[in-house]
């Protein structure tokens, strides 16, 4: 499923107190009593704080525009597309740069949720209450996203990815005082993390101090993006409003409108989209649940182990836990496609399928596995490289490593048959081109090492006792 918080115009309107208010839910002390307006020649103080407390967030975004696909390889389809979300979480800062470019923040979700809508297909995307907390670490080079309590799912990391979540919002705001009228460039970094890019090429996204008045200052946000995800180009044009109130000295509120143009990547649809937000913030008292006390023990760095993606399937029955850089293509009860890329260069594909289960006492064997690997490959097999037998987590696993070509290109295969004690099985076959075996040598491990298999919702047919992984029967099967 994709999830897309990418960006589009809409008209820059001023946003009256009580309909910001109302917008909040009810969020206590956003705006301050009036006051008098500060003269254009006065010098407004919109440096950020030093550091911040606890603060109350809603996110509404709403998206509209189409999704590109090019399934064939020739043409280009163009599906209707619409999404409507809505965010509610607590946050705090548990660490931050002097310049704010650098953060962690703890996030407590309350609510996450969204619609999308796929030309007739509607689907519904909620956070799962077991992974309400998150971590957000921003850098100058990435952000990400995780949960200190286990593994996101791909739709789930996809609704929590809005426009701005990548980052602080003080980040946005000048390192000096300001006159009215004044402006100021963001650094690409900010923009990056801002629009959830990669990387930055070329920008010009300027910040304005339009006014100052009843202790709140009102900026604008203008500019035009290009940038890269994943190794896919992407043009941005961007406009904005935010408020910052000058006694809180916190953002309360944000609303933006970008324009997105996002070409097809090797594991991804492009898009070309609207995407609106809005966003208000008021700082609030302690949450429970983003306490010291709450947070002790827990990992709140990422790490590859951290950001781990959660791919279950309940027709197919596994569980994987995957890298990131690896994509679901096709999902289907009998085989799923995943592709890895990795700065927008396609590195491997799996295919991975459920297999039936063996007669009593029967067990494929490590040479009958490699003689169907010769029968599937045909005039593409040059030779077996490698095979070996090995029990990984109570699942017994065949490996076979081909080398061979299809059509010119020098091509490693490389297939696995899993199974377990309770007639499990699955077939999985990792190709790689054979120019980056050295700098991705252990791709299909660390695939492998996440899989298990789920427990029956009832007994396997035909079978009337379990099978032993650890000493399998020497007898030729075929798959």
């Amino acid at each position: 499923m994709l999830f897309v918080f990418a960006a589009a115009f809409f008209p820059a309107r001023h946003i009256r107190r009580v309909e910001i208010t109302q917008m909040a839910g009810g969020l206590a002390g956003l705006l301050l009593l009036a006051g008098s307006a500060i003269a254009a020649n006065d010098l407004v103080d919109l440096r950020p704080p030093t550091q911040t407390g606890y603060r109350n967030t809603k996110v509404v975004v709403e998206v509209e525009g189409k999704l590109k696909l090019n399934s064939d390889g020739k043409e280009v389809q163009h599906l209707p597309l619409k999404v409507a979300g809505e965010l509610n979480y607590s946050e705090r800062v548990i660490a931050q740069s002097r310049q704010w470019t650098e953060v962690k923040v703890a996030r407590h979700y309350h609510s996450a949720e969204a619609r999308l809508t796929l030309h007739d297909t509607k689907i519904d995307n909620r956070l799962r209450r077991e992974r309400q907390l998150i971590i957000v670490e921003s850098g100058a080079k990435a952000a990400q996203m995780f949960s200190p309590e286990g593994p996101l799912q791909r739709e789930e990391l996809e609704l929590l990815e809005t426009v701005g979540s990548g980052l602080a919002l003080e980040s946005l705001l000048p390192p000096r005082v300001m006159k009215i009228g004044g402006s100021w460039q963001l650094e690409n970094n900010v923009v990056a993390r801002l629009l959830g890019l990669d990387a930055v090429n070329k920008q010009d996204c300027a910040l304005t101090l339009d006014s100052a008045k009843d202790q709140i200052a009102e900026i604008s946000l203008t500019g035009k993006v290009a940038g890269a995800v994943g190794g896919v180009s992407s043009d941005i044009e961007l406009k904005g409003k935010l408020n910052f109130d000058l006694k809180q000295r916190a953002v309360t509120w944000l609303a933006l409108a970008c324009r997105e143009n996002r070409e097809i990547g090797h594991a991804q649809p492009g898009f070309e989209v609207l995407t609106t937000l809005k966003m208000v913030s008021a700082p609030c008292k302690p949450v429970a649940q983003l306490s010291d006390k709450a947070l002790a023990g827990l990992p709140l760095s990422a790490s590859p182990a951290t950001t781990l993606l959660d791919l279950t399937s309940e027709s197919a029955r596994f569980q994987l836990l995957h890298d990131r850089r690896w994509q679901v293509m096709v999902e289907r009860h009998d085989a799923t496609i995943l592709r890895m890329v990795d700065r927008g260069d396609l590195v491997a594909q799996c295919n991975l399928s459920p297999r039936p289960p063996l007669g009593k006492g029967e067990q494929l064997s490590l040479e009958g596995f490699q003689d169907d690997v010769k029968r599937i490959l045909g005039q593409n097999f040059e030779q077996v490289v490698s095979g070996g037998e090995d029990v990984e987590n109570g699942i017994r696993v065949l490996r076979v490593v081909v080398a061979g070509k299809a059509g010119e290109l020098p091509i490693q295969w490389t297939y696995y048959h899993l199974s377990d004690d309770h007639g499990h099985r699955a077939a999985l076959v990792f190709t790689i081109e054979s120019s980056l075996l050295e700098r991705y040598p252990q791709i299909d491990r660390e695939f492998i090492s996440g899989f298990r298999f789920l427990p029956d919702k009832q007994p396997t047919p035909g079978l009337s006792g379990p099978q032993s992984a650890a000493k399998p029967a020497e007898k030729k099967v075929d798959r």
